[in-house]
């Protein structure tokens, strides 16, 4: 049987993934670093907080963005043209209309805000202007955001990436100039939206040669074609709004219950967490756009080939990745922040925050994706709604107990507990098999390798300890050290994704 078509692509957006993924990890680092010892800490708990802020405007989009990349990858298979303008047109044009409503309601309410984040009054007029810039540009980047989900549904993820990466060293350039030069809250804020938003706008030139017939004429407006794949839109847009509650009310939480200015003790010990997700998830890409075709196409058979081979691969990146974090956590952590000490609450958040990735890497991160285009979005949004609620509830109760600590902890426990005695039922159900019998399945192929690598890992920690002042480079070469048997041993697993059939 010939190769299937999402294989031809797995390695491109993959690897395109994570050469993006490695430059903004570097950039990151950098920046991060910069913006911490460079903006005063109420600066910073500002900045952290708007970009936090950020991650919400998807909530605006009623899931028709995840829908559009469904289309897109629905019509590689069946060819209906004016079915997909009809869509996308009501789409970016209601995305557009809805952009400017929002701009005015965030202008109208800026001094609210200011207020409520406990700005100090000096600080009222540059914190200002800077949500002004921020929201202004927030407001074009909605309606924009169709076209990178359109390239995805056209399994060209690599593309999207080369605009990003394009605008990652853009804005890593300037960010670093403006930081080091002493400049503004506002100037920093412009150029981080510009650099955010330029992306998106370069999706659309991107777009239009590789759909034939694509069009966004306002002609093609059709409120009757969003109506036929609502129930899926809301379905995938309460998924994302629950995800967004797990994923970016931790700094909102803090800011409003204890104050802005404790966001930077949280962030210092989150960053390593986030970063090490950033950099897991790079594969799980494709895997949306590769089941919409499958799912369409009926090919059960493709579909649980993806997820058990997908869940695998995940397992054999993520687990000696998380083992090295959190056993380096803290010289990370100082690292990314040029501290000299370390607080343990911080210490204690990121090793809760890293174990509630970890876990959600492992139960979540494929399933998910691919149940989603699969028709079992119902189920997965019972799930995701109680998450959503225990994560908020716990961190509610326990941010005013333990501080920065139980607001991480209210995302750790609920977290683990969902995935692992949830998702991972649920997907063996669609793998038609048993929890134990699928965890085998994942675990089997990438056992050896894994063993190899923890053993590895163990003689350092014994043998070879990490000085006290342990730098960078102590840091790198005992993770090549690590890494290197697992990539050897596993490399079949590896190659299996491109010539599998």
């Amino acid at each position: 049987m010939p190769t299937r078509d999402w294989q031809r692509h797995f390695w491109r957006n993959t690897g395109t993934n994570y050469l993006r993924t490695v430059l903004r990890l570097g950039a990151g680092l950098i920046l991060f670093r910069l913006t911490f010892e460079h903006l005063p800490t109420e600066a910073f708990g500002f900045y952290s907080l708007l970009w936090s802020l950020f991650g919400y405007t998807i909530l605006l989009d009623f899931g028709l963005g995840f829908t559009a990349q469904r289309a897109v990858a629905e019509h590689s298979a069946d060819g209906k043209v004016q079915r997909l303008n009809e869509l996308l047109a009501t789409i970016f044009w209601s995305f557009t209309a809805i952009g400017g409503g929002l701009l005015v309601v965030f202008l109208a309410g800026r001094g609210l805000f200011l207020e409520w984040t406990h700005v100090s009054p000096e600080n009222h007029a540059d914190f200002g202007l800077a949500y002004v810039i921020f929201f202004c540009a927030m407001a074009l980047a909605f309606p924009l955001g169709i076209f990178p989900e359109m390239l995805r549904g056209l399994q060209r993820i690599d593309l999207a990436n080369w605009l990003v990466i394009g605008s990652t060293l853009a804005n890593l350039g300037l960010l670093a100039w403006a930081l080091l030069s002493g400049w503004g809250l506002p100037a920093i804020v412009l150029i981080s939206v510009v650099t955010t938003v330029l992306p998106s706008a370069g999706a659309w030139l991107m777009v239009r040669p590789r759909i034939a017939g694509f069009s966004l004429h306002p002609r093609h407006y059709r409120w009757s074609a969003v109506r036929g794949v609502l129930s899926f839109s809301l379905v995938a847009y309460l998924i994302t709004f629950t995800n967004l509650i797990m994923a970016r009310t931790d700094q909102a939480v803090i800011s409003f219950s204890i104050g802005v200015g404790f966001v930077a003790l949280y962030q210092a010990g989150y960053k390593v967490s986030e970063m090490f997700g950033m950099f897991s998830v790079q594969m799980q890409d494709a895997l949306t756009p590769a089941a919409a075709q499958m799912n369409i196409q009926k090919d059960t058979a493709g579909l649980r080939e993806l997820l058990l081979k997908s869940s695998t691969l995940t397992l054999l990146l993520t687990t000696p990745l998380y083992a090295l974090c959190a056993a380096y956590l803290e010289p990370l952590v100082k690292i990314l922040t040029g501290l000299e000490e370390l607080e343990a609450a911080t210490f204690w958040v990121g090793q809760a925050l890293l174990l509630a990735t970890y876990s959600s890497l492992i139960t979540n991160s494929c399933s998910k994706r691919i149940l989603m285009m699969c028709g079992w979005e119902r189920r997965l949004l019972r799930i995701s709604m109680v998450d959503a609620i225990a994560n908020l509830t716990l961190s509610l109760i326990l941010v005013h107990q333990l501080g920065v600590l139980g607001v991480a902890l209210g995302t750790m426990i609920p977290t683990v507990l969902v995935g692992w005695l949830w998702v991972l039922p649920v997907t063996a159900r669609f793998a038609e098999t048993s929890v134990l019998r699928l965890m085998f399945e994942i675990v089997k192929p990438a056992a050896l390798p894994l063993a190899v690598g923890l053993a590895v890992l163990a003689a350092l920690l014994v043998f070879a300890p990490l000085p006290a002042d342990g730098d960078f480079w102590n840091c790198v070469w005992r993770g090549l050290l690590v890494v290197s048997p697992v990539g050897w041993l596993g490399r079949r697993i590896f190659l299996s994704l491109r010539s599998s059939s």
